[in-house]
């Protein structure tokens, strides 16, 4: 039994509110473009400065040219945070559809995107009722959680519901991420623990999750074919799972591999492959080549018993 369909019993004869939840999240979210637009899900960018030159992330300024640029550049670039005023104008567009949102947006570690959107829902909670959660990581690893949320509303469920929806996917969400090298990380102030892996790096791959919301170091390996298989062990070795997603940055040939690997040892399991946006680009180089899944729900002690 799924999560919405327990939390619906909790509730019996609940109607399907008249106004649904409308999902809010940001750009580093990494969604296909068509799914956040079947259904409904309201993209907040973060912005990718070259110097003087700022472009929306993922909107202006696409994954290609970005990292082309990136490549090129002997300056690197900065990423900036929605501006307070933006968030509200987003809140109030929403207000008028909803009395209902659900936001849901990257680790506050790794941005003060969270509390910008804190400080806006609060100023509009009058008017609508915003939860806004910290997912503690990035990329599709949140985008999981959005996509869900998002799901549960269309099917009729209220803001508590999708809120749970997300958390439990949060919760069971695992991410490895390979790179090429940490002097992005570095460079923009992200490193978090994985600091501890800087200093006899040279020729060795480092492998990171985020964890409390920043980067953590899981692994180091010397080639990137053995980074590649460590990374499918730490992701996949850890029980059964619903969905995975590889994430590239400059290498769909790598991610295509990865991907039918994956799909090898769980046949059936849904793989999404995906590109890296310039925000989290930005801080993760070329190279970047990681893994998310989310792990299946433990059975319910109902289901456990009627197995038995």
């Amino acid at each position: 039994m799924s999560i919405l369909e327990r939390l619906r019993r909790l509730v019996p004869g609940k109607t399907t509110p008249a106004r649904p939840v409308r999902v809010l999240t940001d750009s580093t979210a990494d969604l296909p473009a068509e799914l956040a637009e079947e259904l409904g899900i309201t993209i907040v960018r973060l912005q990718i400065l070259f110097g003087e030159e700022s472009y929306e992330d993922g909107a202006d300024l696409d994954s290609e040219e970005f990292f082309r640029r990136l490549q090129d550049s002997a300056e690197l670039p900065t990423t900036s945070q929605p501006s307070l005023g933006q968030m509200l104008q987003v809140y109030e567009s929403l207000a008028e559809e909803t009395d209902q949102i659900l936001s849901i947006h990257l680790s506050s570690g790794f941005s003060g995107t969270m509390e910008t959107s804190r400080q806006a829902a609060d100023a509009v909670s009058d008017s609508c009722r915003i939860e806004v959660i910290d997912s503690g990581t990035v990329s599709i690893a949140m985008g999981f959680a959005v996509i869900a949320a998002a799901r549960a509303a269309r099917d009729g469920a209220d803001l508590d519901a999708c809120a749970e929806v997300a958390r439990s996917v949060l919760s069971r969400q695992r991410l490895a991420v390979m790179l090429d090298t940490l002097e992005y990380l570095r460079r923009g102030g992200r490193i978090g623990r994985a600091q501890a892996f800087l200093g006899g790096l040279l020729r060795v791959k480092p492998i990171l999750t985020v964890r409390d919301g920043v980067a953590f170091p899981l692994s180091r390996v010397r080639t990137r074919k053995k980074a590649i298989e460590e990374v499918l062990r730490l992701c996949l070795d850890q029980g059964p799972i619903d969905e995975a997603a590889v994430m590239h940055a400059t290498s769909p040939d790598d991610a295509l591999a990865l991907a039918e690997e994956i799909k090898r040892r769980q046949p059936g399991l849904p793989v999404h492959v995906g590109r890296i946006g310039p925000v989290i680009g930005a801080h993760g180089g070329p190279g970047l080549l990681g893994v998310a899944v989310v792990a299946s729900e433990p059975p319910s002690p109902a289901t456990a018993e009627t197995a038995s």
